[in-house]
């Protein structure tokens, strides 16, 4: 049996590019805010994702959650008693989940490539942090935001921590 090598670089960019948007969470002072950037088709993924784990039986579970994409910190979270985005997770009860699921898809709907929309006080009012999606051209690519991946700090980062790279 030969090791063969696995591409962490590829599989980042690949898990990039099937989720089909880029996120991040912007906790400078005065923003606090998760940031979406996708076109219109890479953004549904998400209203798709959020059908997905509405959709399953194992969700209904009160802290049942999912973790996505290629560093797991963006969590949808079932809770019982309040629909919230914190820095930690988007969370609500499913009902709460669906409605946000409507109102990112109708609001998807309305945009163009170059406009943005915001998630706020109309999912949940003791949000800690808002939502913002950032409608791109739909030739997209959500790797092309990955400062890691693009800078090249990524393949040093792999290389320190794989056991090829540990001293």
């Amino acid at each position: 049996m030969t090791d063969k090598k696995i591409d962490i670089d590829q599989m980042m960019i690949d898990e990039w590019r099937q989720l089909g948007f880029y996120y991040d969470l912007d906790e400078r002072l005065g923003v606090n805010q998760w940031r979406f950037y996708g076109s219109k088709s890479g953004l549904q993924n998400f209203v798709k994702l959020l059908d997905d784990y509405t959709n399953s039986p194992s969700r209904d579970i009160v802290f049942e959650h999912d973790h996505y994409g290629p560093y797991m910190y963006l969590k949808i979270i079932t809770l019982d008693d309040q629909a919230i985005i914190t820095d930690n997770a988007i969370g609500g009860t499913i009902a709460d989940l669906k409605k946000l699921r409507k109102i990112i898809a109708d609001k998807l709907s309305k945009a163009e490539p170059g406009q943005t929309f915001n998630i706020d006080k109309d999912y949940g009012i003791n949000n800690t942090v808002t939502a913002k999606f950032f409608v791109m051209a739909d030739n997209f690519d959500p790797v092309s935001m990955d400062e890691l991946i693009v800078s090249g700090r990524q393949k040093i980062v792999n290389h320190k921590h794989s056991p090829q790279g540990l001293d």
